[in-house]
C-alpha cells in the first residue's frame, strides 16, 4: 500500500511539473494581456474546491515564484560574472529563495493597500486573496526587472538601451495595470488611485534596496 501511495505521488508531481510546460506561457501570456481579468481569476479561485482551483492558470504564488526562478536561470546563464557571494548567499537556491522573498514585497504591499482602501481588517484570510491575486501582476515586472538588471551588467549601449526597455516597459506596465486596479475595485479615483501606487512602489523599493544592502554583508571583497 505504501509503494502504491508513493506511485499515486510521483505521478502526481510528474503531471505537475509537465503541466508548467504548457501553463506556464499561458499564464504569463493571460497576466500581459488580460492583468485585471487574471487579478480577479485568482481571488475568485480562492473560493472554489481545493482540486479544481486554478485549472486553467499556475496558482499566484507559484507562479511568481517560477518567473523568478526563469530569471534566475537565465542570469546564471548569461549574466557576466559578479563579486562572489559568502556565506548563506553562496548557495545559489537561498540567493533565489532571497530574491523571491524580495520580490514578494511588492505584491504583499499592494495587497495590504487594497485591504486598508477596503476597510477590512488586516487578517491571514484577508491577506491571502489580495496577496494571490497581486503576485499575477508583480510576476511579469518582476521579470522585466531581473532581465533588465542582467542586461545592464553588460554595460555596453546597446545594454543600456535594452535595459532602459524592459526596466521601463515594466515599470509603466506595472503602474499601469495597478492603477487601474485600485479604480475598479478599491473605489478611488484616477489620481489618488495613481498616487497610491506611485508611494507604495516607492516605499517598496526604499525596503527592496535595504535589504539588498543587508545582504552586501555577505558579499566578500573583489
Amino acid at each position: 500500500m505504501d509503494l502504491m501511495n508513493l506511485l499515486k505521488s510521483v505521478e502526481e508531481l510528474l503531471y505537475e511539473l509537465v503541466s508548467w510546460l504548457l501553463f506556464y506561457p499561458l499564464t504569463l501570456w493571460k497576466c500581459i494581456r488580460h492583468p485585471i481579468r487574471m487579478m480577479a481569476y485568482a481571488e475568485a479561485e480562492l473560493g472554489s474546491d481545493a482540486k479544481v482551483r486554478y485549472s486553467a492558470a499556475i496558482s499566484p504564488p507559484i507562479f511568481l515564484f517560477l518567473t523568478l526562478l526563469i530569471a534566475h536561470l537565465i542570469d546564471l546563464r548569461f549574466g557576466l560574472p559578479m563579486r562572489e557571494l559568502t556565506g548563506a548567499m553562496a548557495d545559489p537556491r537561498n540567493l533565489l529563495l532571497f530574491r523571491a522573498a524580495l520580490f514578494s514585497l511588492f505584491p504583499l504591499m499592494m495587497a495590504v493597500q487594497g485591504i486598508r482602501r477596503l476597510g477590512q481588517p488586516l487578517t491571514r484570510e484577508t491577506l491571502r486573496p489580495a496577496f494571490f491575486s497581486q503576485c499575477y501582476a508583480a510576476a511579469p515586472f518582476a521579470l522585466a526587472f531581473d532581465l533588465a538588471m542582467t542586461s545592464a551588467r553588460y554595460a555596453n549601449p546597446t545594454a543600456w538601451t535594452v535595459s532602459s526597455v524592459l526596466f521601463g516597459g515594466g515599470l509603466v506596465w506595472y503602474v499601469a495595470v495597478e492603477t487601474q486596479w485600485f479604480v475598479l475595485h478599491a473605489g478611488v479615483g484616477l489620481v489618488e488611485a495613481l498616487a497610491r501606487v506611485i508611494a507604495t512602489i516607492f516605499v517598496g523599493a526604499v525596503l527592496f534596496v535595504l535589504i539588498a544592502l543587508v545582504m552586501a554583508s555577505f558579499i566578500a571583497p573583489a
